[in-house]
């Protein structure tokens, strides 16, 4: 499976929630070397995570390539290796890049905060993506309970606009585990099982 993690705003957990998403991949296939992280950002993060692991001595427990215009254009393509169970694209925020990462996606997870200008920026990436492929918003360091949380929730559902159901909390945790593994997955592990349960 192909999911591209995007979204038309940088600053958004793109590359915590490609992150996240196959640790708990790892963990659902009994840790196996079952995934793989392109990043196609120009920003390069996923990237510095792998490095900033590395230097610590760390596995993370999947592959992080780096991918480019010609990488995503050939992802579907019949000579393409499709050893992993599950390949995330951590997209840039615009131009081809982005648009072949989409094009080439069996999903696309638009990560959103519950802040109103990431949930405009949700809305036109999820607009852009082709009816063909299937997208959702992923609403992440949110606080819920919170009015901007309720009214983002209620903005997404009353617009129509697919959503997970899981709800990622703004955790420290979260916020710090830049170049390690993962410890605990929290709504990142529902994000996933409702990932799996659409590739179903």
């Amino acid at each position: 499976m192909i999911v591209t993690i995007a979204n038309a705003k940088g600053g958004v957990a793109k590359t915590t929630t490609a992150v996240y998403l196959c640790a708990a991949h790892g963990l659902a296939v009994d840790g196996m070397d079952d995934a793989v992280l392109l990043d196609a950002d120009v920003q390069a993060s996923a990237s510095l995570w792998r490095d900033m692991a590395a230097d610590a001595g760390m596995d993370l427990g999947f592959d992080v390539m780096p991918a480019n215009l010609s990488t995503l254009r050939r992802l579907r393509g019949s000579g393409v290796d499709r050893s992993h169970g599950l390949t995330v694209v951590d997209a840039p925020p615009q131009g081809a890049v982005l648009e072949a990462a989409v094009a080439a996606a069996d999903f696309v997870v638009v990560p959103a905060s519950d802040s109103p200008l990431d949930l405009q920026q949700a809305w036109a990436t999820v607009a852009a993506v082709p009816d063909r492929i299937p997208a959702a918003v992923l609403v992440v360091r949110a606080e819920p309970g919170t009015t901007a949380c309720r009214d983002t929730l209620n903005a997404l559902d009353e617009a129509g606009t697919p959503r997970f159901d899981a709800i990622v909390r703004k955790r420290q945790d979260i916020k710090r585990c830049m170049g390690s593994r993962p410890g605990k997955l929290h709504e990142y592990a529902q994000a996933y099982r409702e990932l799996m349960g659409v590739a179903r």
